[in-house]
């Protein structure tokens, strides 16, 4: 299901972002799946963005050129999921081949970890 809407996200302060950060974590270490693909969270302006890293293929050829720096040498670091924080929900947001979000889950934070879990092809 695609849903649109309008709403700004929740304006966070640091005590609210440590705590969305320490939940996300816990919940992602706890996460065979997601343990595995989410190498980094950041909390930034309402909205928790999830990265993960690929390796990228021809790193050791000396003559590949890579549009984004890479990490180590042979990694790129590319968004996961986005969860924007609302006063009264949470949206799971994927983001598409265009660089555009799509909404693809409303709940608490909580749920929208689950559904992430549980939902991984979105996410591959």
């Amino acid at each position: 299901m695609w849903l649109k809407n309008n709403l700004k996200p929740r304006k966070l302060d640091n005590f609210q972002k440590v705590k969305i950060f320490g939940e996300v974590e816990n919940f992602i270490e706890k996460s065979e799946k997601l343990s595995k693909s989410v190498n980094r969270i950041a909390v930034k302006v309402g909205r928790v963005y999830l990265y993960q890293m690929v390796e990228q293929f021809g790193w050791d050829d000396p003559e590949s050129k890579f549009i984004k720096p890479l990490i180590d040498g042979k990694y790129a670091e590319f968004p996961y999921a986005r969860i924007t924080i609302y006063n009264d929900e949470c949206s799971l947001d994927w983001q598409q081949h265009n660089n555009k979000w799509a909404t693809l889950f409303t709940g608490s934070l909580k749920e929208c970890l689950q559904f992430m879990d549980e939902n991984g092809g979105w996410f591959e």
